[in-house]
């Protein structure tokens, strides 16, 4: 019972609000879990959310590079991603994805698998020269969201028909040489 309350009390969506000039703008109107508001001032500059977790802290993310370490955003079609995960270090604690408006708390293990045998077969064949790639470089030479190209190579592993470099969680994805090919 106890677990199913904690989990009552997280947000599981992203909801976009508003774009804003100001921080003290963006925290007015964030009110409940999983609000979040952009930040614009020429450009994405941060975005404000509550935590998911349901602590009541609001979080902000930097989408401004110049200002140091930053998050990819991508809205598409008012769906928001953000790359990577945030992982707080103080407060609650919380990791957790957004990913086209879902909140993953935990990290990865837990995001939503899917199959996109056409996403996946531009992968497979991003991957043809048979150096290792990071899922991230993937995204970015296909044009797709990070955590999308990171669910088709994990799906691409458990076919065979790629595998992992290193250790599992390593982000860096090489196809599986065919032994059986002769010279």
């Amino acid at each position: 019972m106890r677990k199913q309350r904690a989990s009552s009390k997280r947000a599981d969506r992203l909801t976009l609000k508003a774009h804003v000039v100001s921080h003290a703008e963006a925290r007015k109107l964030i009110v409940r879990k999983g609000d979040a508001v952009l930040i614009v001032r020429g450009l994405p500059r941060s975005l404000v959310m509550a935590c998911p977790c349901g602590c009541g802290d609001q979080l902000t993310i930097n989408l401004d590079s110049r200002s140091g370490p930053a998050w990819r955003f991508v809205n598409r079609g008012g769906k928001v991603t953000l790359y990577p995960s945030v992982w707080r270090e103080s407060g609650c604690k919380s990791h957790f994805v957004v990913w086209r408006n879902e909140i993953y708390l935990f990290g990865r293990d837990y995001l939503k698998r899917e199959r996109h045998p056409k996403l996946e077969g531009r992968v497979y064949e991003q991957l043809a020269d048979g150096r290792a790639q990071h899922f991230v470089e993937i995204a970015d030479a296909l044009k797709e969201l990070p955590w999308s190209v990171l669910m088709a190579c994990e799906n691409l592993v458990s076919d065979g028909k790629v595998h992992e470099l290193e250790r599992q969680g390593s982000g860096r994805f090489v196809r599986r040489v065919d032994k059986t090919a002769t010279n």
